[in-house]
Order: structure tokens, then sequence, then C-alpha cells
């Protein structure tokens, strides 16, 4: 007897679509809106298949003919008026034209490649037309409709329908990943769809392991049972839903039906699948599995999929979560979680911060490496800290440094205020970081630290490895010439002018000098930033203003006047003493042009 079974496999772009075929058939493109595609429907004059919308012109209504012929051989036809049908050794069949072939075979129709090949391995082994979406994905799924309006022709009922669908939120609601989320999976396949057996496996170096079984209580001696390893093959390789209808009389005795549809992960591989059989001893029969329960099966599985694909992403987003904490507060990085956009590189106006540790280098000649470690990570805690409080982003450590940012990633129109705040928050903690090191370091801690704000190009300033948050521009390397200039004026906390004009009252700053610093040509005005209830602090301020004035107007000995009178009060005053030095100097050398700038030769 003639066979005339046959497989159609039509590639297009990645994608492809599998019918299973008896008999002839034609192929084309929609002839209707109406007519769904991908779809293969039987005809009173064979199978009607489509593999192209309407509007792909590159393929007729009705272009190629297949039919079986009695030596084994099967008939090709080019049912176009004007296209061509491309066969193998560069050979094209005209329009009307036929051509005798074995299969298998390769032809070609319009941008389609198409393959017709006989059954070989599973005459018994059926297939859903299209391979299982992964999670996430927003393909359609045309080939895929189901008409509920008949569903007695397929043994499900509106009831069954509706226990499908609160099955299937109730395994989306489940904690996914949890043994107890692929019981519920596996319980399922068993309860709904009435098989003997449900199970749920994973691929594990090529191997398949279960993670959950569910029996029915009739057929607990399946307990001991595996799945067929054939099948699932089948599913993992085509990514499809399979599932097997033994003949009567056929070598599979024992095994009414076989269903397997893959469970995918977020990029399209197979890691696993949903597994169920119907089987049967002696006279029982059990009914074969339909179409429509298949897919329901296949449903059920891409909720799995959906449930790991969930708790991946949100494995993922606490990863990010955890890495963005590093330069984030909590509540900033939650909110950049949701708002990644934020991130994106832009130029926006920021005040950046740098603070080193003041003699760094004898404090850890005496410690030793263990307790260097140590103390860099007691002061960076405590300086992260402060930058936290007041909502800072923490951009960098370097050696004995560290590098904050306000303004960015998350706008903040008092940025300059608030790294003041920090940066007077950080002094406050010196006496605590002196009570514990004290004995250790001998030399009492202290700071310098520099601020400056204005433009700056901020995002990932790290590469495409290595995330790393922070900003560019001419502003970041001003803050880190005016940190360097603390240790040229003898003072612990300047700040640029562009970052003075922004404060109010309720800071207390001195204007100290004009300065030139290394690689930047624009003179800056520098302000110290003094606590509140620094003693003496208006008097220093009033006076020290009155000798700057005198000095940049080249009226040094007045200038020298009012810094001696300062400098017996105040001794210990570090700005008083380096004008009044520069003031002398001018006094001696007597410069022509004078220049009140000062210029910084390093940092």
């Amino acid at each position: 007897m003639m066979n005339d079974h046959w497989q159609l496999r039509v590639y297009d772009s990645g994608h492809l679509y599998v019918a299973d075929l008896s008999g002839a058939a034609d192929i084309g493109r929609q002839q209707t809106k109406e007519e769904t595609q991908p779809s293969h429907v039987r005809t009173k004059d064979g199978w009607r298949v489509v593999i192209a919308p309407m509007e792909d012109i590159s393929i007729s209504r009705q272009h190629l003919g297949v039919e079986p012929l009695a030596d084994g051989r099967f008939l090709l036809t080019n049912k176009s008026a004007k296209l061509l049908v491309s066969l193998p050794n560069n050979q094209d069949l005209a329009p009307g034209e036929s051509s005798k072939v074995a299969l298998p075979v390769v032809v070609r129709v319009g941008r389609k490649m198409l393959r017709l090949q006989p059954f070989q391995e599973d005459e018994l082994l059926k297939s859903l037309p299209l391979a299982t979406l992964a999670p996430g994905s927003d393909s359609p799924l045309p080939g895929l409709r189901v008409n509920f309006g008949q569903r007695g022709a397929e043994g499900m009922d509106a009831d069954q329908l509706l226990a499908w669908i609160q099955a299937f939120l109730g395994l989306l609601q489940s904690a996914a990943g949890s043994e107890d989320f692929y019981a519920k999976a596996a319980a399922a396949l068993v309860d709904l769809v009435k098989l003997d057996s449900g199970r749920v496996v994973f691929r594990a170096a090529e191997k398949w392991v279960e993670r959950a079984v569910h029996l029915s209580t009739q057929k607990k001696s399946l307990a001991e049972w595996r799945p067929s390893t054939r099948i699932l093959n089948n599913v993992a390789r085509e990514k499809k839903t399979f599932w097997q209808v033994p003949e009567l009389g056929s070598s599979t005795v024992g095994l009414d039906a076989v269903v397997a549809a893959p469970i995918l992960d977020r990029k399209g591989e197979v890691i696993g699948a949903l597994y169920g059989e119907r089987r049967v001893t002696g006279i029982e029969v059990g009914e074969p599995l339909t179409q429509v329960e298949a897919l329901l099966v296949e449903v059920l599985a891409t909720g799995v999929a959906a449930g790991l694909a969930r708790v991946e992403q949100e494995q993922a987003a606490l990863r990010t979560r955890t890495q963005m904490e590093q330069f984030f507060t909590p509540e900033l990085a939650a909110e950049l979680a949701d708002h990644p956009e934020l991130l994106v590189g832009r130029e926006t106006e920021v005040t950046v911060l740098f603070c080193d540790i003041r003699g760094f280098s004898r404090i850890t000649e005496k410690l030793g490496p263990a307790k260097t470690v140590e103390l860099m990570s007691d002061v960076m805690s405590v300086l992260t800290q402060c930058v936290r409080d007041f909502n800072g982003v923490v951009v960098d450590y370097v050696g004995d440094e560290i590098m904050a940012m306000w303004g960015a990633p998350k706008d903040q129109p008092d940025h300059p205020t608030r790294a003041c705040r920090a940066a007077l928050a950080m002094f406050e903690s010196l006496p605590l970081l002196n009570e514990r090191w004290h004995a250790t370091t001998v030399e009492p801690l202290t700071f310098g630290i520099g601020i400056s704000s204005g433009f700056a190009q901020v995002g990932n300033v790290g590469s495409r490895i290595k995330f790393k948050y922070g900003a560019l521009g001419n502003t970041v390397n001003l803050g880190s010439r005016v940190q360097g200039a603390t240790k040229h004026l003898k003072s612990s906390l300047l700040i640029t002018g562009a970052t003075q004009a922004r404060l109010d009252a309720s800071f207390a700053t001195r204007r100290l000098c004009q300065v030139r610093v290394v690689n930047i040509e624009q003179p800056i005005t520098l302000h110290e930033l003094v606590p509140l209830s620094k003693p003496n602090r208006e008097v220093l301020k009033k006076e020290y203003e009155q000798a700057l004035e005198e000095f940049n107007h080249g009226e040094f000995r007045q200038a020298c006047r009012i810094l001696g009178r300062l400098i017996l009060d105040h001794p210990n005053d570090g700005p008083a003493l380096i004008l009044l030095s520069r003031a002398v100097a001018c006094l001696v050398e007597k410069p022509n042009p004078f220049d009140p700038v000062m210029t910084l030769d390093g940092k």
C-alpha cells in the first residue's frame, strides 16, 4: 500500500513551522485575511497549507502543489501564474511545470525555504504546529487559534476549561522555584488532563532530572517509572509540544498517551519540560489526547517558565540593587531599579566633594598593612555614612581619598547645601574616630576636603565590563584641585565661589583668596567653610577679609599690620599665616606688575 504520509517544514528568518500531512497539498499565501497563517487545514482535495501573509507577493495564493505517487516519489507542480519554484541543483520549476522527486527534498518558494520529508522516526508522535514561546515574548500565536464552540468533538466542556484557567492562575500566583510550585504543576497534569502521572523534569548536563511527580491514586505503581528520553529529546530539539497516541496493536502496548511541553528560559532555550502519561494494562483502554489538551499542557508549561523567569528577573534586580547600593542610598537604588533611565549619561549641575586623610603616609608607615586596611575600612565607612545621610552618591575610593557627588543621578536643587552639610558631618565624626584609633595611630586623624559646584557630564564613567557611576568635566577636576589646595592654604575645608554663592546664612564661610590651579586657566575664588560653633569665627572673618582687600590692592604694609594683630590673638590660623607670608614677600620683592592671584604648582 502506498505510504502517503509526509512532513512539511517551513523555515523563515530563524522561525520554523511544521505540518504533518497525508496525501496531496496545495501550498501558498493567504487567500483572505480570515485565513490563519501559518496553518494547514484539510480540504476535500487534500490539504490547504498557508505559509505567508497576503502581503507577501513573493508567494502566490496557490504556489506549490504536492502529490504522493505510487512509486514512493512525490509530484511537485508550480501552480503560480508567474512565479518560480526553486529546486535543488539550481533547477527552477516554471509556472505550470511539474517534477517528480524523492523525499527528502528542499525547495524555495518566494522567501521561504521548504523541506519535504517522509515520516521516519515517529509517525504517531504529533506536535503543535508552532514552537513554544519564550517568557516575555510578544510574538503572536496565529497558528494556535482554538474554536471552543466545537468542544464536544475535542472532549472538553466549558467547566473543564474554567478549571484549567483557575489552575493556571493559581500556578502563576505560587512561589516560583519552590518545590510546591513544581508539585502544583505536576498535579495539574493528573487532575485536569486526567493523566496517570505528571512530572516536572529539568535538563542537567544532557540528562533529564525529576523535580516533581504526581500520580493518580489508581496508578501508584508508576512511582519508579522514568520518562521517555526519546520524546523529551524531541521536545528539546524542536522546542515544541509533542504528544503520542499509539494505535491499537502497535508496539507501544501498555502506553495509551504521552504529552510533553517545553519549559523555556528567557533566551528561548529548553531548560525543562512538563511530562504526562496515560497508561493502560490488560483490556483497559484510555481516551486519546486531543490537540486542545496538548495546547493546555503547553499553556501550563509556559506558566512554569514565566514563574521561573520572574524569579530570575527578581534575583537579577536584587543583584543590581545590591551593586547600586555600593554607590547609592537604598532608597535611591530602589528608585533607580524602577527608573533606570536616570542612569543615562547627560550633562547636569552637580556638587562634588573630595576628602582625604591628612598625613596618611606617615600613619600607615607606623601601622603596617593589616592595621592600615582596618583603619581605612573604619574611616571610609564613617565618611560613606556621612555622604549617605545627606543623600549623596559615593563615586569612588582611591587610596585614602573618597569622592562623592550630589545632583545626580536624581536632580537635587540644593546639592551644594547637602555636600557642605556632609563635609561638616565628616569633621564632627573625627572625635569618635580618634578615640578609637588614638592608641594605634599616635597622631590624631584629620581630613582635607575640597568642594566644587558646576556642570558636569554624569553617567557610567567605568567601562562596558565594570559599571561606575560618576562625573567628568572641569567641575570634577576643580574639586580635586581645591582639595589639594587645603594643604597650601593650611585650611581643612575649602569650597569654590560657585558653591559658596548657593549657601544660605546657616553656613559660616570666609573668603581666603583667588588661586590658579594646575591645568585650569581661569582663577577661582576659594572660601573656607567652618562650623558655626567655631570660636571667634566672626572676628577671624572680618579681620582676615579686611587684610585680603588691602593685599589685593597692593597695600602690603597695611595688610601685614592687620594680619600681625590677628595672628597674635589666633596664632594657629593657617590662612592668616599664609597671607602674611605673601604680603611680607611682596614688601621685600616689590613685584611689578603685581598679581594677587596665588598660583599653585601642584595638587
